[in-house]
């Protein structure tokens, strides 16, 4: 198998040649620079904090006050006044942090399976760069040899005609195919250099930043069926996010529940105030609180009742979504063998495709055969040869697919 996709992809072996930009390096470089990488990182942090800003719900708070003020009227002499203190607040019974704390965790997980997302999408993304640029410097090489071949058939056409053992029209076909692989080598130039354009926007680089010699390891050989990654899919990110998102509508429903329960808090506080400092009157308070929600017009039920519906809308979601993620898998499974299988038929077509033309030719030069015939055969070679190019990155691209179907 390696062998056989050599001419297509460079196997990164242990260890890369200098001035080689291997695919680990390169996502190492990509989940730190690129702009959607750092913003999917940045969304995770912050999610992160909202879980420690809601667990401050159940501890005590403390805060401290000063003011100065200084007034007086016309005729009487003016005085200042002062107040300062210190008041702290508990809270004793709030069934509506725990739910908080749920729908916090739920966000952060959500977070984490968007940032998991992100990740992949831009794995597959690098990967593809990676083959679609390897293949096109093939495709460069590919072109070069078919431009020499070309020139030479033209010399060896042009002999003939002069000779008079060729007509015009053979002539001028080969003049015209010569010029169109001109065309096309110049078109793969173009192709390569926005494909490398790509990358360098990709790992976050500056736009002129010359791509180095690029090391893509070889997909390995799929297995016979999905179940060995059963187990993978069930982390699948887009599963987490809807268990995340099953998570969050649980919890609003239990927040929805705990506004029909009793809140209780202590709080206390020291102050001195007067007119004189720091010599100034104290005072203190400590006291406990209870409310209880006794009418709100209905709004408290409508609450809650939209809340169940939610849950079960996001229950529903889930199921939609494992099996979507189920398909997708299996389907990019599918594609993966067949894509590895078609590896097989390109190259066989290639051999056959190549020894019919080292014959043919032979029989052209021996007049054994006629021009339009050898034209016919040179044609197929080439389609051949660009058929297995595409064979090998057609494997590369769809192992690349599987990988980002399966959550990776």
């Amino acid at each position: 198998m390696r062998a056989l996709l050599l001419p297509v992809l460079l196997f990164a072996g242990p260890a890369a040649a200098a001035g080689t930009l291997t695919l680990d390096e390169a996502l190492k470089t990509l989940l730190t620079a690129n702009p959607q990488a750092v913003s999917a990182s940045l969304g995770l942090e912050a999610a992160k904090s909202r879980v420690t800003a809601a667990r401050a719900g159940f501890f005590p708070s403390f805060s401290a006050d000063a003011s100065y003020s200084r007034a007086g009227a016309q005729g009487l002499p003016a005085g200042d006044s002062y107040s300062y203190g210190f008041s702290g607040y508990q809270p004793l019974f709030a069934p509506a942090v725990p739910a908080a704390v749920r729908s916090a965790r739920a966000s952060l997980r959500s977070a984490q399976a968007s940032y998991d997302r992100t990740a992949s999408g831009l794995r597959y993304q690098l990967k593809s760069a990676f083959a679609d640029i390897l293949n096109a410097r093939e495709t460069i090489k590919l072109s070069e040899e078919t431009l020499k071949r070309r020139g030479e058939n033209l010399e060896l056409i042009r002999l003939k005609y002069q000779a008079g053992r060729e007509n015009k029209a053979a002539l001028l076909e080969t003049e015209a195919a010569l010029k169109t692989a001109q065309w096309q080598h110049e078109k793969y130039k173009k192709n390569l250099r926005l494909l490398e354009r790509g990358l360098i926007r990709l790992l976050a680089r500056p736009a002129q930043t010359p791509v180095e010699g690029l090391l893509l390891p070889l997909p390995p050989e799929p297995p016979q069926d999905l179940a060995a990654f059963e187990a993978r899919l069930q982390e699948h990110y887009s599963l987490r996010t809807a268990r995340a998102a099953l998570e969050s509508a649980n919890a609003s429903e239990d927040t929805s529940r705990s506004a029909r329960l009793p809140d209780a808090s202590a709080s206390g506080n020291y102050r001195w105030s007067g007119s004189d400092w720091p010599e100034a009157p104290n005072n203190w308070s400590l006291g406990a609180s209870l409310s209880l929600p006794l009418f709100q017009g209905g709004r408290l039920a409508a609450g809650l009742s939209a809340a169940k519906k939610d849950a079960r809308a996001a229950a529903a979601d889930l199921r939609d979504a494992s099996e979507e993620v189920s398909l997708g898998a299996e389907d990019a499974f599918l594609a993966w063998r067949e894509a590895r299988a078609y590896v097989d038929v390109a190259k066989s077509s290639l051999d056959a495709a190549a020894a019919r033309a080292w014959l043919v030719r032979k029989q052209y030069l021996a007049g054994q055969t006629s021009y339009f015939e050898w034209r016919n055969v040179e044609e197929q070679l080439i389609n051949e040869q660009n058929q297995y190019l595409a064979a090998g990155r057609g494997l590369a691209i769809s192992h690349a697919s599987f990988t980002r179907a399966i959550g990776e």
